[in-house]
């Protein structure tokens, strides 16, 4: 049995939902929280310090900026716990913290359309004075980013708790992200592109920082509408915890008590140098601390960093490597959080009212199948996770970028913008559990569709049919998978609780995505030899010569044994998410479905005695 907040069943959301106050609200922020990942992380380190005369080595090393987003749990608890004065009687705890990084983001944007990257790099491409400063706020709007997404996704859940109305949310939330993709990164080059002159071979022809700096004023004014979203907003239905007080039998030690902060939270920021290598693979935030004890020798004419980084991304042992520091890494936040034996300290009991109480919540909810349901967050999307290919398989075909581009970034964002619609619509209609049941299949089935590529060709048909059923699967699995993650959220811990998710269900991705193009090579060096890759060889005889020809003389094999060799990768995609069927029916059943929807219930009870409360105050 189920429970049910009242007897009576609310009526189903219908379409008009899309466009109710908090659902549009939903779109904007969604826009919000996609701007400064994009346009930091990809038009500025990719197009614009590329095109400023930036080394490759140093634009490698700059994507390191938006770490924030996968370390954002370490500071998620501040959020919840945390009042920004004057904000946050005014607006609630959420919508202070939006705004107060709104306003960071916006002027941080403004900021980097002061500064002219390439006056700050040598002819080699090496940064020097008013690059750092540039690099800098960068970093700012990333953080400040890292941190609107997690007060907005705590919004979008405290808002709305009931399974209907918050996949309405979350599915506008959805298209509002895919606008601000194509905004932040197409939107801006063009108007790069009308002062740098034609574009060669989809790479700009001339610099122009008026150019930049116009696009990035614009991209200020557009984020600035997420400010009026922000105060037009709906305040969550959610009392906030008063600012955290140390218990009365914890005296305060004074210098002690500072000098125990300076170590538990240099250790943390010594964890999260861990995380970030792991989680990036990249071995800059340790190579300062190991990079040393991976140099082969002074004969092997190599630095520190660059013998760490060569052993991070050698096949298999790195990702092995790297999964190794996330554990340390996550260990040390733990060590971090413990209580030093007999002793009692303020410092210990913050970070364990802030970290432990919502981790124990969670445990203490869900109890027996704590750990099922944390399986089930990790791998749900695990055969989306190695899919990261497809991209390459494109150009190695003989696509041309400009096809590729378009397609992706205009027909597939409008196929995301409908699956988003059309899934708030199914999980009102079906219901969440059932939805993600779907979701679990759609996935890796999608993937067979680029099968359809490897053995026909740079065919535009098929190429349009791939990207339309990738975009409509991926979407309709992470918009239902979002909602059942939080759902699983309990009010007064929603923001930690649901960064400390996503951080779970985005680590095997971050881990195993290198994968795919060893397996890819070893398919078809499969095929090349007559293995078991080369029963599939036949299906690619037709393909034109041109077609992996590149890539297969560098490999070693022919065109066609690379075409063998994604098929058979795309086969083995579709065989993963056997894993996230049997684990979504495991969740949509029995017990570990009972107590989430008792959660549910449980929350929207608590809800609606608080807005009876409030009612009969008002009256």
């Amino acid at each position: 049995m189920t429970a049910n907040v009242t007897s009576e069943a609310p009526p189903k959301p219908g379409f008009a939902t899309f466009f109710e106050r908090s659902a549009l609200v939903m779109f904007a922020l969604g826009f919000a929280a996609g701007m400064p990942n994009l346009l930091i992380g990809q038009t500025l380190i990719q197009n614009w310090l590329a095109t400023a005369g930036a080394n490759l080595s140093l634009i490698g090393l700059l994507s390191l900026v938006t770490i924030s987003y996968a370390l954002k749990f370490i500071w998620s608890p501040i959020v919840d716990k945390t009042p920004i004065p004057v904000l946050d009687k005014w607006l609630g705890r959420r919508r202070s913290w939006m705004l107060l990084t709104q306003v960071v983001i916006v002027l941080g944007i403004l900021g980097l359309a002061t500064i002219d990257p390439s006056s700050g790099l040598d002819s080699e491409g090496n940064p020097f004075g008013p690059f750092y400063l540039f690099i800098s706020i960068a970093a700012l709007i990333t953080f400040a980013g890292a941190t609107q997404d997690v007060a907005i996704d705590a919004w979008r859940i405290e808002v709305a708790r009931d399974n209907e109305r918050l996949a309405i949310l979350t599915a506008n939330y959805q298209i509002g992200y895919r606008v601000a993709m194509f905004i932040s990164g197409a939107l801006v080059l063009i108007v790069v592109g009308l002062f740098a002159g034609p574009a060669v071979k989809g790479k700009l022809q001339a610099y122009s920082f008026t150019g930049w700096r116009i696009s990035f004023i614009v991209m200020a004014v557009l984020m600035s509408l997420s400010i009026i979203a922000t105060l037009l907003a709906p305040r969550e239905k959610v009392a906030q915890d008063n600012r955290w007080v140390p218990p009365s039998h914890i005296p305060n030690r004074g210098v002690v008590d500072v000098l125990e902060w300076v170590a538990r939270l240099g250790l943390i920021a010594l964890a999260a140098c861990f995380i970030g290598t792991g989680m990036s693979g990249k071995p800059e935030p340790l190579a300062w601390l190991f990079g040393s004890l991976y140099l082969p020798g002074p004969e092997a004419g190599m630095t520190a960093r660059e013998a760490m980084g060569a052993a991070l991304s050698a096949r298999p042992w790195g990702v092995y490597q790297q999964l190794g520091y996330v554990v340390v890494g996550l260990t040390m936040i733990t060590a971090a959080c413990w209580r030093v034996p007999f002793v009692q300290t303020r410092p210990a009991a913050y970070l364990q009212s802030a970290l432990g109480d919502p981790l124990r919540d969670f445990f203490g909810r869900y109890q027996s199948v704590a750990m099922t349901i944390l399986l089930f967050i990790c791998l749900y999307r695990l055969s989306d996770f190695v899919l990261n290919l497809a991209s390459t398989m494109y150009v190695q075909i003989g696509f041309n970028l400009e096809q590729v581009g378009a397609i992706q970034k205009g027909y597939g964002v409008v196929v995301s913008a409908l699956s988003a619609v059309f899934t708030g619509w199914a999980i009102s209609r079906f219901g969440l559990f059932r939805c993600l049941m779907a979701g679990a299949f759609l996935q890796p089935i999608s993937n067979l569709s680029f099968i359809l590529i490897a053995i026909n060709g740079p065919e535009l048909p098929y190429l349009f049919f791939a990207i339309g059923v990738d975009n409509f699967s991926g979407m309709f699995a992470g918009t239902v998978f979002i909602v059942y993650l939080s759902q699983l959220t309990k009010d007064g811990f929603t923001a930690t609780q649901y960064a400390l998710f996503t951080s779970l269900y985005a680590l095997p991705g971050k881990l195993i995505t290198a994968l795919g193009g060893r397996i890819v090579e070893s398919f078809a060096r499969s095929a090349e030899s007559g293995g078991p890759a080369s029963l599939v060889l036949p299906w690619v005889q037709n393909l034109p010569p041109v077609a992996f020809s590149d890539a297969g003389e560098k490999l070693g094999v022919s065109g066609t044994a690379y075409a063998a060799g994604y098929v058979m990768f795309y086969f083995y995609t579709t065989a993963m998410g056997i894993v996230g069927i049997i684990l979504a029916w495991m969740c949509s059943r029995g017990k570990p479905r009972q107590v989430v929807e008792a959660h549910i219930a449980a929350q929207q009870a608590a809800q609606a005695d608080r807005q009876a409360q409030e009612a009969a105050k008002a009256t």
